[in-house]
């Protein structure tokens, strides 16, 4: 039995990249190239570069993604979805997410008109989530599920 292992040359697949540099962004945003960008824009449009010449090449394999665009909303995907976790970010960052998360204005929902069921539904849950008094009953919740689920 012949077993057959292609390794990608390149160190590796354009997802692994993106990850790499989403992981150190806050590392390389710091660092300034000097002619006004700083080094995670330079290594995002190597990427881009790297990218397009692949694809222009003709080794691209039917299927795989080979635009940036793509690339990007998988990746953001993936985290959204808790299967790539960029690990640079701290717990400030996640709670602000959370609370915006919270916060966020549901009357903005793209197609909805002015005096619709569909406004008065939005409306409705937005004074809904800003209602004090629902808060702290989520929050209690939120610290009894707490309380039983370390048993």
């Amino acid at each position: 039995m012949v077993l057959e292992v292609t390794i990608p040359a390149g160190g590796g697949t354009f997802d692994e990249e993106l990850k790499k540099l989403l992981s150190n962004k806050d590392k390389l945003v710091a660092k300034d190239v000097g002619d006004g960008r700083n080094q995670y824009q330079v290594e995002i449009q190597k990427l881009k570069d790297k990218m397009k010449a692949y694809k222009k090449s003709g080794k691209a394999v039917k299927g795989e993604i080979t635009s940036f665009r793509k690339l990007l909303k998988t990746v953001k995907k993936q985290e959204r979805e808790g299967k790539f976790d960029r690990g640079a970010e701290d717990k400030t960052k996640k709670k602000l997410r959370k609370k915006m998360m919270d916060e966020r204005d549901f009357s903005k929902k793209g197609g909805v008109h002015a005096g619709t069921d569909a406004d008065r539904e939005a409306k409705f849950h937005q004074e809904m989530m800003d209602d004090p008094e629902i808060k702290e009953i989520k929050q209690k919740a939120k610290k009894q599920k707490s309380v039983h689920g370390s048993r």
